[in-house]
């Protein structure tokens, strides 16, 4: 039997009232991944069932998830990973058929406007004011207040195309635009909150205490307003929260892909959607072989 006869086959067979048969079936056709799915939509198109509309749509969500399982597991294991990379396999968890073609093109055009009126002159005071005055206010990126807050602001593709994010997403999309435009700029996970550092220098060593060579920090919720070490202080005296170097370094590429996750994950489990919470946990938990530093 060929594969299309035998996934029309088990298809059929969905609706067997026999829990073994059931588990057998849709596990079979999960095996078979994306190549599955146009099938199953046709099938869920040509029933009225909405118990196999049901069946169907978990299925789908359930062969999407594994294979951003599987692009995060090769993005984790790759030395070279890059942060937007990273980004774009994250927002497929929201927007499965997410076109990471359409979302570079996007950024590129970002990028080219930041670009246009940078110059190697500048200090880097002023290099971010120039990226903050055509960021924020010529092409009007912005936050999103706590109460508006929606799923799909984790993601990068949702942020350029809203112009609004939350401090993780916003954080992450001015981040990889700095770093395309060659600025020292780097992420730091701070508690509770995403903030950027501006070094002396390019960061290769990140065990190393680079918040020494920080020439100030950045907090792109706030339209890029610049800060020191002392606020940071400050504000983990006002959250009674006792001071950790990760406050205040350079988080690598793979530290913030793991935070974007912890927020997300926070935020599904505030919201009680707890089923898609325990699957963000699962993608987290990839991180764990890898050894990366809490």
């Amino acid at each position: 039997m060929s594969n299309q006869g035998e996934i029309k086959a088990l298809i059929s067979l969905l609706d067997d009232e026999d829990p073994e048969v059931y588990e057998h079936v849709s596990t079979k056709l999960v095996s078979y991944g994306l190549a599955v799915i146009p099938q199953l939509e046709q099938a869920w198109e040509q029933t009225d069932n909405l118990s196999l509309h049901a069946i169907f749509e978990e299925l789908i969500h359930n062969i999407y998830l594994q294979n951003l399982q599987s692009e995060l597991q090769e993005w984790i294991a790759d030395e070279l990973a890059t942060l937007l990379d990273g980004a774009l396999i994250i927002a497929k968890f929201q927007f499965p058929e997410l076109d990471s073609s359409e979302v570079i093109e996007k950024l590129d055009k970002v990028r080219q406007k930041i670009w246009l009126e940078l110059n190697d002159g500048l200090t880097p005071i002023e290099n971010i004011q120039v990226f903050n005055q055509v960021f924020f206010q010529i092409l009007g990126f912005g936050s999103t207040t706590v109460e508006h807050i929606q799923a799909q602001d984790f993601c990068i593709n949702q942020v350029l195309e809203s112009k609004k994010g939350n401090s993780i997403s916003l954080g992450i999309l001015y981040l990889i635009l700095a770093q395309q435009l060659e600025l020292p700029v780097y992420g730091v996970n701070l508690y509770r909150h995403f903030i950027l550092s501006y070094q002396k220098n390019y960061v290769f060593d990140f065990d190393s205490n680079n918040a020494a060579e920080t020439i100030f920090y950045i907090n792109p919720l706030n339209k890029g307003v610049i800060f020191q070490r002392k606020d940071i202080l400050e504000y983990l005296k006002s959250m009674n929260v006792v001071e950790n170097p990760k406050f205040f370094n350079p988080a690598t590429v793979k530290d913030i892909i793991k935070e974007l996750l912890f927020y997300m994950q926070f935020y599904f489990s505030s919201k009680q959607e707890h089923k898609k919470a325990m699957e963000i946990k699962d993608l987290k938990a990839l991180f764990d072989s890898d050894s990366l530093p809490e």
